[in-house]
């Protein structure tokens, strides 16, 4: 009886030890797919956090009020108008 129990055991530790060894290539292949699917969410989720800025500033500056900051921004000054702190 005991004889019969450990070659079972045997063969059953062997099946085991083959069943892993044969898994591992596949095993492979799925962190390599996970590794790319979470680079490419990593890379959407940036890419959309673009677009969101990209689409704010053109709400801002596409607006009268938007473009006469970015205007002022860079020096333009309605006719007649006298810089603030110029003392004139």
């Amino acid at each position: 009886m005991s004889r019969k129990f450990l070659s079972g055991f045997v063969i059953f530790v062997a099946a085991a030890g083959l069943g892993i060894y044969l898994s591992r290539g596949p095993w492979l292949a799925y962190r390599q797919q996970k590794l790319k699917a979470d680079t490419a969410t990593r890379e959407m989720m940036k890419s959309e956090e673009q677009k969101s800025e990209l689409l704010q500033q053109q709400a801002k500056f596409g607006s009268p009020i938007g473009q006469e900051e970015l205007a002022r921004g860079i020096g333009y000054r309605k006719e007649g108008e006298v810089p603030a702190g110029s003392g004139n």
